[in-house]
Order: structure tokens, then sequence, then C-alpha cells
């Protein structure tokens, strides 16, 4: 009874949710996206928010931007701030992307760390009230991203809000009609479950939920262990838990549970490539300490994903 009524109360609360409209603030740069690139996003963010004017543009300017600093031919006052919002401009006219003016943001931020550029990115969303923050990433590897820092990876770390991340090797679908989310089966996770249920039927998409479960969950030396069989147990209920909240939205649906010796990341995007899912969500946890223990999945399967990830908060 009390699993009907949790059950109940949970579709409610997807319900209720799904009738508030998303907010998107995404975080554009005009130097290193190509006129593809700048499509894509904006299209899954159209998606994502159900409403293109729900999208609103930030550019946090640097001083450690050499297109800016060369720019020799501006003048110094205009180089931080009229200059960068040209350029911006220009950039979504050549995409055909269209943003009111009003709601593109170029902030001149005197800094040259990653941090403080993230944390200045962070204060933009949060007071034009963004449900979602969307970036590009460059998936620099080795000394590169060593030296220059990881914009990306910082803010998966320090944000609140869930972030939308493609990579330079992202495609994109005309519409998402495949999502896969990736599960520890935790209890924790169950939110997010609820948040990808939510978004698979506001888009008519069919869900995959991805579970690497422990390699004795299919066989062990010692069956008769206890601990196995309760593991085995834990994962079942949340097997059947997870049906039964797709079956009660009515969306599509599919789970995978993988218990083999590979990386999980791998294991995730072979997944991905095989059920050909449009979007692919993971969770991530906030703050420092997340940033040294855990995340290394996370932050894998954004590097090498092919298609949009969806990195929940």
């Amino acid at each position: 009874m009390a699993f009907v009524i949790e059950s109940f109360l949970a579709l409610n609360m997807i319900n209720l949710i799904m009738e508030i409209t998303m907010k998107a603030l995404w975080a554009l740069e005009p130097f290193h996206q190509d006129s593809k690139g700048i499509q894509g996003m904006h299209r899954m963010l159209a998606q994502l928010t159900g409403d293109p004017a729900q999208i609103e543009v930030g550019f946090i300017v640097t001083r450690n931007e050499s297109d800016l600093n060369l720019a020799f031919k501006v003048p110094q006052k205009q180089r931080f701030t009229l200059y960068p919002r040209k350029l911006l401009k220009a950039a979504l006219q050549k995409a055909k992307c269209t943003i009111a003016e009003k709601k593109i943001h170029v902030i001149d931020f005197n800094t040259i760390t990653t941090t403080q550029t993230v944390d200045r990115l962070l204060k933009l969303a949060h007071s034009r009230g963004a449900d979602l923050i969307a970036l590009h990433t460059h998936s620099r590897k080795g000394f590169m991203r060593l030296a220059l820092g990881s914009f990306a990876e910082t803010a998966i770390h320090r944000s609140k809000k869930s972030l939308l991340l493609m990579n330079p090797k992202s495609t994109w679908s005309g519409s998402i009609k495949q999502i896969l989310f990736a599960s520890d089966f935790t209890p924790g996770s169950e939110k997010h479950l609820k948040k990808s249920i939510e978004l698979s039927k506001q888009l008519g998409a069919k869900l995959t939920v991805f579970h690497q479960a422990q390699i004795n969950y299919k066989w062990s030396l010692d069956e008769s262990n206890p601990q196995i069989q309760n593991y085995r147990k834990e994962v079942n209920k949340m097997y059947a838990k997870i049906i039964h909240l797709c079956e009660g939205a009515g969306i599509a649906h599919e789970i995978v549970l993988a218990a083999e010796f590979s990386g999980a990341s791998d294991l995730i995007l072979k997944t991905a490539k095989k059920v050909k899912a449009d979007l692919i969500i993971v969770s991530a946890k906030v703050g420092p300490l997340a940033a040294l223990m855990g995340g290394s999945t996370t932050r894998q399967v954004i590097r090498e994903s092919t298609k949009p990830v969806l990195v929940l908060k």
C-alpha cells in the first residue's frame, strides 16, 4: 500500500512539474563554435525548454580571450563590451538562430581564472531564473586541459543547476525520440529518474534506463552468500519500480542491466549507440568533494559522447 501511495505522489509531482516552463541560459562564446554547433544547441534547447523564447544567451568576457586582446582595430573601451556583443549577434544570425536583443547578456569580467568565470556565469544564470545552463565543450585532453583548465568540468562541479553539454564531436537529431538515462540505482537517483520520465513524457520519447550492476548480480562463486542475495533483491526491486513509474507515466521504456567487466562510461556509450539515443542523461554531485572523489564516469561520457549530454543536479 505504501509503495502505491508513493508512486501516486511521484506521478502527481511529475504532472505538476510538467506544467512549469523551463528556462535556459546558453553560455555561448563566438570564437570556437561553428554554425552547425550553434544550430544544434539551439534546437536541443528549444525542445528541452518547450519554447525558444525561454532561451537566453550569456557570455562572460575575460582577459584570456586572444581574439579580443588582438582586436587592435576596435577601440579599447569597446573591445570587451560592444565588440563581443556584435560578434555574438553575428554568429547567431549566421546560424539562423533568433534570440531577442534583451536576452543576450555580455558581461565584462576582468579575470583570467576559470573558477571565477564559472561562478560569474552561475550568478548570471541565477539572476535570470534559469533552470538549465547550456555549454559547449572543447574536449581538451592532456597538457592543454591541465594548463587551461576546463570551464565545463568546473561548471559541473560548482553548479547547482542542471547542464546541457555538447562537445565538438556531438551530432543532434531533428527531434529527441530516444533518451538514455544512466542510473546507479541508489535512492538518491530516484529524483533524476523522475526528471527523466518527465522529460520523456514531455517530448514523447522512449526512455532507456541503463544500470551497470555488480558482476555478482548474474553469477557468483558463493551463491549462498546472503549479501549477494540481498543485493540482487535490491536491484530487482528498483527494476520493478522503474517499470511501474514508466508505465504510470505512459511512456515507452526499456531497462538495460549490464553486469560485465567493462568501464561504466564505455558501457553507457555503447548502449546509447545501440538504442540510437538522441540525448544521454547522467547525474552529478555538487561541491569540491565530488570533484575530488567522484564524477569520473560523468566526465568521460561528456568527453567521448557523440550525442548531447544532460547532467542533472
